[in-house]
């Protein structure tokens, strides 16, 4: 294993070639600050909402997928909802929902109360996406997603999650399908307890190549492709005036007698779009004339 510069929004694969474990490590700071400059978040939703993102990151790369992945969680307490949206271009979008005041030093159970965690999977093509649900009773997000690890695809996984407001990171490790033979449960628990080494600070700020060289100078790992991250916002204001079209003619004029306009804001990316009567007219009688001409060419 070769050092390498520091780069940021990136996520870089890696293997041991003297053991069946993978990993990957991932650090985003532009896509980061886009979330952040989008929303103001008490600092413990900030908090979990970045490891969320960098959870998100990592679980999309094992399913390789061509789609998006989402990580959400439901819950009971002061945030109703979280939201990470990562799809196979790269892209990653983020948004909370809360509600009161929230303590800095909340934990995991503080803010979300009872709930469960949702990761779904939506492959293009398929008819329906793939859902595991994992409940929130454990007291990190890193457990909570080891758990559902072992539930779902009973693989042994330890994940290590950092966030703070300049950065996210997260390291990622799990055990490959084998025989599980007495020499590879050794080498899992070896890797393991170097990995359990790794600092807050050095996830957050260290290069992927200076910070495996720290855990893992005495394994034969390997660091494979990696891939760069973006933030990026999938709505528009055609998305949204298709769906003032699906709330139909009436309830979309009712709301324009009641408040003058129709204003709509993307929950991830806080763009809002106003729609007054002459746009709302516009809309029904583009979707009449889109009608009538494929009537006619029938």
């Amino acid at each position: 294993m070769t050092n390498t510069e520091f780069q940021s929004d990136t996520l870089q694969r890696f293997i041991f070639d003297n053991a069946p474990v993978r990993g990957e490590w991932v650090h985003l700071q532009d896509s980061w600050q886009q979330v952040l400059k989008r929303r103001e978040y008490p600092v413990a939703i900030q908090r979990l909402l970045g490891e969320m993102m960098a959870a998100a990151a990592l679980l999309t790369a094992t399913v390789k997928i061509d789609g998006r992945l989402v990580l959400q969680t439901k819950s009971t307490g002061p945030v109703s909802v979280m939201m990470i949206e990562c799809t196979s271009d790269n892209t990653l979008r983020a948004f909370a929902q809360w509600d009161g005041e929230i303590k800095d030093d909340a934990s995991l159970l503080e803010i979300t109360g009872e709930g469960s965690l949702a990761i779904t999977i939506e492959v293009e093509g398929a008819k329906q996406p793939y859902q595991g649900v994992v409940s929130l009773n454990e007291d990190s997000l890193s457990s909570v997603l080891e758990v559902y690890f072992k539930q779902s695809e009973q693989l042994e996984t330890h994940i290590w999650l950092a966030s703070n407001q300049n950065s996210v990171a997260g390291l990622f490790l799990q055990q490959m399908p084998g025989d599980k033979a007495d020499e590879d449960q050794e080498n899992w628990s070896r890797i393991n307890q170097l990995a359990a080494t790794v600092k807050q600070d050095e996830l957050l700020e260290l290069g992927v190549g200076t910070l495996l060289h720290r855990l893992f100078n005495e394994e034969e790992c390997r660091l494979l492709v990696s891939t760069e991250l973006s933030f990026a916002c999938s709505c528009s204001r055609e998305r949204v005036a298709a769906t003032i079209h699906l709330l139909g003619k009436k309830d979309a004029n009712d709301l324009l007698d009641e408040k003058g306009k129709i204003e709509v804001a993307c929950e991830f990316c806080n763009e809002h779009y106003q729609f007054d009567s002459e746009d709302v007219s516009q809309i029904f009688s583009e979707a009449e004339l889109a009608n009538f001409e494929s009537k006619t060419l029938h």
